[in-house]
């Protein structure tokens, strides 16, 4: 064998370990990805979980016994009263105020969530994203869940799911 012919040689393996390389990093990179779309479908999950137990709550600790007619019949304080620490023994909506949770999976996945109530008045402008410091016939819950394993940011982007709804009172 010449030295032109050692030389190609060489070139091809060069060539072929780039490429074996190349195709292990995007096989690798398509893991994180598809893991990060597992444990975000897992996040939503749960906070559509959360979500779903708080409005299958009463509307406030007031309506609980009736129909409540003025607003100032509501309660001003958000969040659980005393002896209401988890959602199997909140009373109303607005125990989920503040309210936080840490499911653990696959052993050392966690996924923390945070809940917040807040009164809303959707009459004046952008009025479904800012909070009043005034009772009215609407709440908002948002539900934030992050996820970490071993206490440190997993896959590609640190993300956190988010999702919110509005709980709004009826009585005919």
């Amino acid at each position: 064998m010449n030295t032109g012919q050692s030389l190609f040689s060489i070139g091809a393996l060069l060539l072929l370990s780039l490429t074996v390389l190349r195709v292990n990093n995007n096989i690798l990179y398509t893991d994180t990805v598809l893991y990060d779309s597992k444990f975000g479908i897992i996040a939503n999950s749960i906070a559509t979980s959360l979500i779903e137990k708080a409005t299958e709550k009463f509307f406030d600790a007031n309506t609980a016994e009736g129909p409540v007619a003025n607003l100032t019949d509501l309660t001003l304080a958000l969040g659980p009263g005393v002896g209401e620490t988890n959602p199997d023994n909140f009373n109303d909506f607005d125990d989920f105020n503040n309210y936080t949770e840490a499911d653990t999976f696959f052993n050392s996945l966690v996924f923390y969530s945070t809940c917040k109530v807040v009164y809303i008045d959707p009459s004046v402008p952008n009025g479904l994203d800012n909070k009043v410091n005034i009772q009215t016939w609407h709440k908002k819950l948002n539900v934030s869940v992050t996820w970490r394993q071993n206490g440190a940011a997993t896959g590609v982007v640190t993300d956190t799911v988010k999702q919110s709804t509005i709980y709004s009172y009826w009585y005919f």
